[in-house]
């Protein structure tokens, strides 16, 4: 990006950023840096870190990752996220001009690992930046940032915490790029059918809920679909259905093989009978199916003693009924 750009972005606001406090740090200094901060510009050398740090600002980014892992094993391929590296601008000589740290970086599909340092212009932009303002404001620089550098998706979380300086209402906003403009949309683009009401909601939850596995469920698959990939093709999940299948293979034989083996015993049964009942002149040839039940549980001792001591057919069902 021309450094004309990069000026008009460090123009706005460098007096103060909410939430934050300035350290000075040099050009040099910024390169080797390896703590966390918000913005960094070169013309002033200064860079903001979150004056109130709390692990409530952690829990969304920690509960994202999950939820986008989940979604990732459902569509069948892997989403890379990234939450420590820096985002910078450099001029043609690659000077940096402005390095911004955001909560979260969402490739949906990355060839490679990103580097430390994602310059713009030299490493694909992620898919989807996630922000969390607890006492931050993204809108006060950051938004306007990721805009002019084409930052595809702008997540920005105001997570449900009640804390003193908060100017803004709980909630999740998406911000899609729209001819090179932010528009403000109720669904992901990048995550399709995902809502913003259904992102925050999951973000804020003490455990996942069955309504937000659901969602995470249609999401993955509404983006396998686009791939041409299912959970099939995750190894954990591709694991799991193959060895459910094959357990489920394998019960099916067992239970085939003892069903035939008491279908067997159940005819052979019938065909005694019939053989014995027809040497005592009693026809009961196709007389005998409502009572198969009784039949098969009856002892083979007892089934032979009816068979033996009664008179005719009914006589017989009265007997297998008096020993059920």
């Amino acid at each position: 990006m021309a450094a004309s750009s990069a000026q008009s972005h460090r123009t706005v606001g460098t007096t103060s950023l909410s939430g934050c406090i300035p350290v000075p740090l040099s050009s040099d200094e910024i390169a080797c840096y390896e703590g966390r901060y918000e913005y960094w510009d070169a013309d002033t050398e200064l860079a903001w870190m979150v004056r109130d740090v709390s692990p409530r600002h952690e829990e969304p980014c920690s509960r994202l990752v999950a939820l986008v892992n989940d979604i990732a094993k459902v569509r069948g391929t892997p989403i890379s996220m990234y939450g420590s590296a820096d985002l910078q601008e450099r001029d043609a000589q690659g000077r940096r001009l402005i390095a911004v740290q955001a909560d979260q970086l969402v490739y949906l599909h990355c060839p490679e690992r990103p580097p430390r340092v994602i310059v713009v212009g030299a490493f694909p932009l992620p898919d989807v930046v996630f922000e969390v303002d607890l006492t931050t404001d993204v809108r006060e620089r950051k938004l306007d940032l990721y805009e002019s550098w084409g930052v595809p998706e702008l997540w920005v979380e105001v997570p449900d915490a009640a804390m003193p300086s908060k100017r803004r209402q709980p909630g999740l906003t998406i911000h899609v790029l729209r001819d090179g403009r932010y528009m403000e949309s109720a669904q992901s683009l990048a995550f399709p059918t995902w809502s913003a009401r259904e992102i925050h909601d999951a973000l804020n939850e003490p455990w996942t809920s069955t309504m937000t596995m659901a969602t995470v469920r249609r999401v993955g698959e509404a983006m396998g679909r686009l791939a041409g990939t299912g959970p099939e093709n995750d190894p954990l999940l591709g694991a799991e259905r193959l060895a459910g299948r094959r357990e489920g293979e394998a019960r099916g034989r067992a239970e085939g093989r003892e069903e035939g083996h008491r279908e067997g015993l159940l005819e052979e049964r019938l065909s005694t009978l019939e053989g014995l009942l027809a040497t005592r002149n009693i026809a009961v040839a196709g007389q005998l199916d409502d009572e198969t039940d009784r039949i098969a549980a009856m002892p083979h001792e007892a089934m032979l003693k009816a068979a033996l001591e009664c008179t005719n057919l009914d006589d017989f069902r009265r007997r297998l009924c008096s020993e059920g």
